[in-house]
């Protein structure tokens, strides 16, 4: 898809059935493109792949998080501005 423009790229999403997206960043006219065709974005996560998927699955993931990636060690929560967040020590337990 590297090759693909902007709106091959997005009819791709949609012929493949994608409904949700989760990325680290995104700017507003592609996202304002991607709600258009009916596909949610969750975004500005950052973390490991598997932990993310977990939190999704269990619907608890929201735009903002974000996790250290030192495997129980570190903060993971959801960005509330600088320096701010909620800690989910109950979710890093998956």
């Amino acid at each position: 898809m590297e090759s693909f423009n902007l709106q091959q790229r997005l009819d791709q999403l949609t012929s493949k059935g994608v409904d949700k997206i989760i990325c680290g960043g995104i700017d507003n006219f592609c996202m304002d493109h991607l709600g258009n065709m009916g596909i949610d974005v969750i975004q500005n996560v950052a973390g490991e792949a598997g932990e993310v998927l977990n939190l999704f699955i269990k619907g608890v993931l929201r735009p903002g998080f974000y996790c250290d990636g030192n495997r129980g060690r570190g903060f993971c929560g959801w960005k509330r501005g600088p320096g701010g967040g909620r800690r989910l020590n109950d979710q890093r337990k998956m």
